[in-house]
């Protein structure tokens, strides 16, 4: 039987802060913890229909909404700030345009967490910048370790990305807040 990798997002909290001048992004990203929810016409059971059925992101590959709380299985998922997250399955990504002052150096936190005991990474990416974050098997309940992205914009605009990197390896479940 195939194993697969499924990443859970919950951008509860991300928030861009300027390190340089103020710039016409600062503060939390469009939508980022997911809580204006998709149209009932672009979601069938949890799983997003296109690639801009979550508002303000682009999603590619298979990409599901996840509430909070009480999983199937007898699992729970906290979510830190609201109750709802993404979830990345295998080399899936979703990723939202931002406006930016071209030369400024921005850094953004949010909180990351999986559930299995396999080594994983969450590839994080500004372009031409990109990282691979090793996450921490982490078990709290406010959702997860706090994880920090610097970048420097090369332009106005610019495009944040969050990307399963795993192929077929072992399932883990990640939160971002």
């Amino acid at each position: 039987m195939a194993q697969f990798v499924s990443v859970l997002l919950a951008f509860t909290f991300i928030s861009t802060y300027v390190l340089a001048a103020p710039t016409p992004l600062e503060g939390l990203l469009p939508n980022g913890n997911f809580e204006e929810p998709p149209k009932a016409t672009v979601i069938k059971k949890t799983v997003f229909l296109g690639k801009n059925a979550l508002p303000k992101w682009e999603i590619s590959g298979l990409v599901e909404y996840i509430h909070g709380g009480p999983q199937p299985g007898g699992m729970y998922f906290p979510v830190a700030h609201g109750v709802h997250a993404v979830r990345l399955e295998n080399k899936a990504t979703i990723s939202q345009t931002i406006a930016v002052k071209a030369g400024s150096l921005y850094a953004m936190t949010f909180g990351a967490s999986r559930t299995c005991a396999q080594e994983e990474v969450l590839r994080v990416s500004v372009p031409p910048q990109t990282r691979d974050l090793p996450l921490q098997t982490l078990y709290s309940s406010d959702g997860g370790g706090v994880y920090a992205y610097g970048f420097r914009a090369n332009s106005t605009s610019v495009m944040l990305t969050f990307h399963n990197p795993w192929g077929a390896r072992g399932s883990s479940m990640w939160t971002a807040h």
